[in-house]
């Protein structure tokens, strides 16, 4: 049994406005984040506020997929204290299935600690009910920042650098 980690922010993935306009903004890490400048590839913002903020996207669960679903969570933030609550909601379907779901299979959140020192590497992840995913499924999914949760309470922009499926294979 091997453990994977598949990338999910793609070309379907775009910030979800139908909840707030320009909370999620996706941008070239040395414009809010980086300080030596080194590195200018892609990160995605999420603003500090009391709303909840996502990022839309879709990915295919693969043909080697068993199970231990989980989200994985690379994030950091230049601030040293608060949580950030972060969600998963999610829909799927096989062939045949409706591509145009009315609700979400599941609701997931994890609440995740801001790194000790400005800006290290924090990971998080948020447990799949597994059995919901079958091989091939589409999964589409929002990604958010839950502002509007007590729990949040880092007063800062928090910074994506990857989301990840996890999953195990035979």
């Amino acid at each position: 049994m091997a453990t994977y980690r598949l990338p999910i922010i793609n070309s379907f993935s775009i910030p979800d406005t139908r909840l707030t306009t320009g909370n999620v903004i996706p941008e070239p890490m040395n414009i809010n984040f980086g300080t030596n400048n080194r590195f200018r590839h892609l990160l995605i913002r999420f603003l500090d506020t009391s709303t909840k903020d996502g990022l839309a996207g879709k990915f295919k669960v693969p043909k080697n997929y068993v199970g231990s679903a989980k989200i994985i969570i690379d994030w950091s933030a230049t601030v040293t204290t608060g949580n950030v609550v972060w969600g998963f909601d999610y829909n799927h379907a096989a062939a045949g299935g409706s591509m145009d779901p009315s609700t979400d299979t599941e609701s997931l959140t994890v609440t995740s600690a801001a790194p000790g020192t400005a800006r290290l590497l924090v990971e998080a992840s948020i447990s799949v009910t597994s059995s919901n995913l079958a091989i091939d499924d589409e999964v589409m999914f929002l990604f958010s920042r839950v502002g509007s949760s007590g729990s949040d309470t880092m007063a800062s922009n928090a910074y994506l650098f990857s989301l990840l499926f996890e999953y195990t294979d035979v």
